[in-house]
């Protein structure tokens, strides 16, 4: 009798036999016992963790003759038929060589016919994301809807690659990775009912090479077993599964982090030697670097590194202690840009060796602080006497000192401004919102130059004869236009009122064209229900036109709660008014003006031109943020 394979010898034949799938045999065995099996499966998960045993064990589970517990019996002649793949009701399909839409045709057609001797037709499905869209398409409606005698099972390693409809009509079941500690467990007890001699440590080797999939550990076992007969070394182990031991691998990765460019080199030769490949060197180096970093970051203690040896992880700590986290991240950044240069290049192992030269070749990082400590250091040495401070050390601030007053008055004075006007705010009648609006006492940066270029606002009584419009009227009080030259600056101008702000908003959202005007307007005069807007740049009605100044007037009379009338000056405003653009121009400055003081008198700033006399600030870069 020929010899059969580990992984086909010890297939499992029972759902309690699915090594690290306990939640998925556990639903399926209760859905066999209870009878709410459903028409259609969606078996996913990575190669090796049993997808397929399990679609044939739920194949027998269906068809046994004799069940015990939901588990199929193997006795009787229809679990012997399909064990041996020979029942005709069950068909296991190869989706990559059958994947057209003929086949798919071919099996909806056959679908329809009853089960020659078992209880239900099944039709197993393997790598079912090979499918073409146009097979895919062709299965909706049957895998929908089956005959109640027919069950589907898709088993695939890649389940987004399906269509959602498809996966939308099957139940899924996502099969996990079987842990390391759980693999080695089950290939000691392996390897003792086989009587076989591997120590734990080498089983430990083949289960983190098999990356969670059973039937590749399995498949290791028989190739070393091939090589060595019914014992193995664990040299032996790692040299027929190309595997670099733990010493080499420490021993490499310490000469990378130490900066030893003769060590590193010598090490990497002997590894070339033994046959590793490049790719997988490179991918273990990746590893390395990140659980590194996260010894660094979490410790040693956490859960991420459950699955690994004690003399591991004590290894990990005594080189995470030696290194730094940017400099881990800069190795694993030459080792990502390896990556891709060796997809590009025919000379990869020189790509290989350049990398590793210059890892080696990184400096650490030196902060400032540190920096001006050895200059400190050097010219104390050299007897040299302390330079006298700059002339700009007279703004030097501590490190806990507070931001200067004036930084914080202009970076405070949009709140401040509006609670003044909140209290200066009327709001009696419909006319006493725009007449606050106009009002020209606002606040200004330097209150005593505001009050000697202002004029206080008279308050005009309702002659007898004159119909009163609200109980308060206040007219605009403009001065005299300036000439050119005398025209103030954007920052000696008064800011708009709150409620021309608010009232710019308000506009803003209602429309996008009548809000870019309102930003750009002032408003003059509030008289008799008419309210007068200018541009500083001027002619206003070629820009606006009746049909947007009517639409205007609509809202403003819904702001206002009165009939309100606008008219626009047509010559050029000279108002100390800042429109509501100039404003937020404005403010910008005075940010980024407080934003270059706080820079230029930073303490760390101040401590250069002290330690470097002479030097002196030539510019002041500030970020986006």
């Amino acid at each position: 009798m020929s010899y059969v394979v580990l992984a086909r010898k010890l297939r499992p034949n029972r759902f309690e036999d699915l090594i690290g799938q306990e939640t998925v045999s556990r639903t399926l065995r209760n859905a066999v016992l209870s009878g709410r099996v459903a028409h259609a499966f969606l078996f996913s998960g990575s190669r090796g963790v049993g997808k397929t045993s399990a679609a044939r064990i739920l194949t027998r589970a269906l068809n046994c003759l004799a069940p015990e517990e939901g588990n199929p019996c193997g006795k009787c002649g229809n679990c012997i038929e399909i064990t041996e793949n020979a029942s005709p009701d069950v068909y296991e399909i190869d989706a990559a060589s059958n994947r057209g839409i003929e086949n798919i045709r071919e099996l909806r057609d056959n679908v329809q016919y009853a089960p020659a001797q078992c209880r239900f037709k099944v039709y197993i499905i393997d790598e079912a994301h090979m499918l073409t869209l146009e097979s895919f398409n062709a299965l909706l409606k049957t895998l929908e809807e089956p005959p109640s005698h027919v069950k589907f099972i898709l088993a695939t390693t890649d389940p987004h690659k399906l269509p959602q409809t498809i996966i939308s009509r099957c139940q899924r079941y996502d099969f996990v990775r079987v842990p390391l500690q759980l693999m080695a467990d089950y290939l000691e007890k392996v390897t003792a009912a086989e009587q076989l001699s591997i120590s734990r440590r080498a089983l430990e080797f083949i289960s983190r090479q098999a990356v969670g999939g059973m039937r590749d550990a399995l498949t290791m076992i028989d190739q070393v077993l091939s090589f060595t007969g019914e014992s193995a070394k664990d040299e032996e182990v790692l040299e027929i599964l190309g595997i670099v031991d733990s010493d080499s691998r420490f021993a490499f990765l310490e000469a990378l982090i130490r900066s030893q460019a003769d060590d590193t080199m010598s090490h990497f030769q002997k590894l070339q030697d033994h046959g590793h490949d490049l790719h997988d060197l490179l991918a273990q180096l990746l590893r390395e670097v990140k659980t590194l970093s996260l010894i660094q970051a979490v410790g040693s203690e956490s859960v991420l590194f459950q699955d690994y040896t004690g003399n591991d992880v004590s290894s990990y700590m005594k080189l995470a202690g030696e290194t730094s986290a940017s400099r881990l991240q800069m190795m694993f950044d030459i080792l990502l840009d390896l990556e891709e240069r060796m997809k590009r290049s025919t000379h990869a192992r020189i790509c290989f060796e350049m990398a590793l030269l210059q890892i080696v070749s990184l400096e650490p990082l030196v902060g400032v602080p540190e920096l001006l400590n050895e200059i400190r250091k050097l010219r104390k040495d050299s007897g040299e006497s302390p330079t006298k401070p700059n002339n700009t050390e007279s703004v030097q601030q501590k490190p806990n000192d507070p931001v200067p007053a004036s930084m914080s008055v202009k970076l405070q004075a949009p709140s401040t401004f509006q609670e003044k006007q909140e209290d200066s705010i009327v709001a009696e009648s419909s006319g006493s919102k725009i007449t606050s609006m106009l009002r020209n006492d606002t606040q200004v940066e330097n209150p005593s130059q505001s009050q000697k270029q202002e004029e206080p606002v008279s308050r005009i009584d309702p002659s007898p004869g004159r119909a009163e419009t609200s109980p308060v009227q206040e007219v605009l009080q403009e001065k005299p236009s300036l000439a050119p030259e005398e025209t103030p600056a954007l920052s000696q101008g008064l800011s708009p009122p709150t409620d021309w702000i608010e009232f710019a908003e308000k506009i803003q959202k209602r429309s996008n064209m009548l809000g870019g005007l309102i930003r750009n307007a002032v408003p003059a005069s509030w008289k008799e229900g008419i309210l007068r807007l200018g541009f500083k740049s001027g002619q206003p009605s070629e820009l606006v036109g009746d049909e947007n100044r009517k639409n205007l007037e609509a809202l403003v009379q819904e702001f206002a709660g009165s009939e309100v009338q606008v008219e626009w000056i047509e010559d050029p405003l000279d108002s100390t008014k800042r429109t509501l653009l100039e404003e937020e121009r404005y403010l910008d400055q005075q940010q980024q003006l407080a934003r270059r003081e706080e820079a230029e008198s930073h303490p760390l700033v101040q401590e250069i031109l002290k330690v470097f006399s002479g030097s002196s600030i030539k510019a002041v870069h500030l970020s986006q943020a």
